[in-house]
Formats: C-alpha cells, sequence, structure tokens
C-alpha cells in the first residue's frame, strides 16, 4: 500500500473516530477490494484494521475521562454497543478500568499515527524489535538501578539488593535516602507524578518506539503491566502500586522501624515482551561495569 494512501486512510480513522468505521469504507476510500485492503494494512501496520481502530478509539477515549466524562457517555461517543463492551475492550488493552484512569491519571496526550513509507519497513522494524527484547526489557532494570547507583555516588547508599522473582518480577531495594514524600498527600502525589506515574502504552506503540536507552522511570512505569513502590523514610514505609503507569490508589503510609531507602517491584508488560526472561548474566555484567568506580557499594543479586 503505498504510503500516501495509508496516510490518508491513517487521517479518516482519527477523523471519524466517533463513527462506526467500517471496513467497506475504508476499502473503498484506499481503492482497494475488502480482502486485499485488509491484507495490505496489516502487511504495513502489523495488525488487523480492526484492532487499529479500536486502539486509537480508547486513546482517544481517555483523553475525554480525563475531561471528566462519564464511563457511559464516553463509550457512546466512540460508537461502542455497550458501556460493558467499551468497558471490556479499555481493560483488556491497557490492563486498567476506565474509572481507575480517571480517577489517578494525570494527563494523556494521544501519540501520533505513523505511515511507513514501505510496507517492508515495517516487517524489519518487527524483527527488529522481536530481536531486541530482552536487551529493551533488561534496560528497564538498568533505569531503576540508575537511580540507586546515583544515590551511591552521591555517599547515600551503600548496599542494593535485587532478586528475580517466581512471577517474571524482578524487586530492587536499595539503602538510599528514599524518594522524598512527607505524607501531605498533595505534595507526594505531585512528586510521584513527576518521577514515576506513567501512561498506557500498546503494543502499536511500543513498535514505533525508538531507542531504549534512557528511558525514564515513567516509560519504565508504562511498560510495567505492574509496579509496587515503597519508600522507606523518617520511620514511615510509603506505598503506591501502578498498572502499566497508572497508580491504583491514593499514597498510603504507615508507621514501620525501617532502613531508609527505596524498593521497587516490577514485572514487565507481557503483551509487549511475552514470556521474556531476565537475564543474570547480562545484569552482572551491567552491574560490574557501572559500580567500578563505587567500591564501598555492595550489590547482592539473586
Amino acid at each position: 500500500m503505498e504510503n500516501t494512501i495509508l496516510a490518508d486512510v491513517l487521517a479518516y480513522i482519527d477523523d471519524h473516530i466517533h463513527d462506526k468505521i467500517s471496513l467497506g469504507e475504508l476499502a473503498e476510500l484506499a481503492g482497494y477490494s475488502p480482502f486485499y485492503f485488509s491484507k495490505m494494512f496489516s502487511e504495513a501496520m502489523g495488525m488487523p484494521v480492526t484492532g487499529y481502530v479500536r486502539i486509537r478509539k480508547l486513546q482517544h477515549a481517555i483523553v475525554d475521562l480525563l475531561e471528566g466524562k462519564k464511563v457511559l457517555d464516553v463509550s457512546l461517543l466512540y460508537a461502542f454497543d455497550s458501556h460493558e463492551g467499551f468497558t471490556r475492550a479499555f481493560t483488556k488493552l491497557f490492563g486498567v478500568a476506565p474509572r481507575t484512569v480517571r480517577k489517578h491519571l494525570p494527563a494523556y496526550q494521544v501519540p501520533d499515527r505513523v505511515a511507513f513509507y514501505k510496507s517492508e519497513r515495517r516487517k524489519e522494524m518487527d524483527i527488529s524489535k522481536k530481536d531486541n527484547l530482552q536487551d529493551n526489557m533488561q534496560q528497564l532494570v538498568y533505569e531503576v538501578l540508575s537511580e540507586a547507583l546515583l544515590e551511591a555516588s552521591e555517599g547515600y547508599c551503600t548496599e542494593i539488593d535485587i532478586k528475580l522473582l517466581q512471577d517474571g518480577s524482578i524487586r530492587i531495594l536499595d539503602n538510599g535516602r528514599g524518594i522524598p514524600l512527607t505524607q501531605n498527600r498533595y505534595a507526594d502525589k505531585d512528586v510521584l507524578d513527576k518521577i514515576l506515574t506513567g501512561r498506557p502504552i500498546s503494543n502499536l506503540e511500543y513498535s514505533q518506539m525508538g531507542d531504549f536507552v534512557q528511558l525514564g522511570l515513567q516509560t519504565v512505569n508504562s511498560l510495567c503491566e505492574s509496579l509496587q513502590l515503597r519508600v522507606y523514610r523518617d520511620g514511615t514505609c510509603f506505598k503506591q502500586d501502578y498498572v502499566r503507569g497508572i497508580p491504583q490508589h491514593e499514597i498510603s503510609s504507615e508507621v514501620m522501624k525501617h532502613a531508609s531507602g527505596t524498593e521497587i517491584t516490577l514485572k514487565p508488560d507481557r503483551a509487549i515482551f511475552g514470556d521474556t526472561m531476565f537475564s543474570v548474566e547480562m545484569l552482572r555484567e551491567w552491574i560490574d561495569h557501572k559500580t567500578i568506580n563505587l567500591p564501598q557499594l555492595k550489590v547482592q543479586l539473586g
């Protein structure tokens, strides 16, 4: 499919995002039969046209939810057959219910649509992304560890404990100062929103992402199907849980005798990374390289 035709189709979908968009009308716009159009679209975008339309509708729906619209009204606005159908589709894609997104996600911007110049470019990208799945998944951990190493380089952290858990998640605990939370609910929320709160990232967006070096913790969080944060500071344990970057509740806290520090347990999104496992060898090699000038730092990996 020519790039200009594909771009016109993607633009048409966004321009008619509130309508029921049929395969027939998109095929007619492209000048192909429905069968041939479906084949060409899948080759160019890496997914069926119906799947793409559903993703775009749900991405746009987030904006309306954050503007305060009711879930029922949003489901009707985007031409879903029912409130239940919309909620199921939304939860399946983003891993979290619409009401949770509306309550806890601070902001969201609909990603740009991308039209590839050649269908071969899409195939090459897919192959490259597939080959880099483990490297990219490891990078999620490196980003978290980099924060602990920064504490160590400034003299505030002497121990990091890393554990690979049976469910495919990884837990990282350091004895640094801990994220500066104070039990001021609004101030603490602002701090975590700036540091950690992300946004839902679909498989389609992942395939369009570039280099994974220096992602930032917000993007790391967005690429995790779950992330649990525990901050130990001033005799208090602060807790927050995330699903694909979205906070699941208000920040909670309890009095606890525990050394200061930050504990993050993350599980990469299986919808993106599949059953890819963390590599102990890659982690150890990265840690050895990064800590060569930090002789005072003890890192336990197991």
